[in-house]
């Protein structure tokens, strides 16, 4: 089973996040970009199961709404006239080559991930330990929000997922908040 809740329709550069591996689940949930902030989610079971998935009479909370139907299949459609795919992987090859660079700036940067409009900035320690530093993960999204940023904190880790619309100049913009805002921090935790 693969949860595709919050990486799906197009946010790695991808339909589905799972494509970037090969992997052929037996059951997908989708749901969030799946109906671009309408309520909308699905579980799609492969031909061998269905027949389970059947039987034991599942439903969902937004399930059978046509309403919801008409907003997927409306996302489905932009994405594809909008080449978001395209976008999203764009944007991320953008971003991995400036978080590299935040990178070998930081002492306290252990890694940084990038999937398309996924992304993420682990805040170590020590580089050769990785050991976390979880006091610097809400110091940097506190300085960050003071200049105008806001994100989801996520303990060491700088979990982000821009919009796969946005201008590179906003997304460079908005890794320059981050960059300084780690370097604030490292001072004032003595790196």
């Amino acid at each position: 089973m693969v949860d595709e809740v919050l990486t799906s329709w197009g946010r790695t550069g991808k339909w589905l996040c799972m494509e970037h591996w090969g992997v052929v689940p037996d059951v997908v949930a989708l749901g969030k970009g799946f109906g671009n902030g309408f309520p909308v989610t699905c579980v799609a079971v492969r031909e061998p199961y269905n027949e389970s998935f059947e039987s034991i009479s599942a439903s969902s909370s937004y399930g059978g709404n046509p309403m919801a139907c008409a907003a997927a299949l409306a996302c489905i459609e932009v994405i594809e006239e909008e080449n978001l795919l395209e976008r999203s992987a764009h944007l991320g090859q953008l971003a991995l080559k400036r978080m590299e660079k935040i990178k070998s700036a930081h002492p306290i940067v252990g890694d940084v991930r990038v999937k398309g409009c996924l992304m993420g900035i682990e805040l170590v320690k020590d580089k050769s330990t990785k050991e976390p530093l979880d006091e610097a993960g809400k110091l940097v999204y506190q300085k960050a929000f003071g200049k105008g940023l806001a994100w989801i904190p996520a303990g060491h880790i700088l979990r982000m997922s821009p919009p796969i619309i946005m201008e590179d100049e906003v997304l460079l913009k908005g890794l320059d908040i981050i960059d300084e805002a780690i370097g604030e921090t490292e001072k004032e935790l003595g790196f």
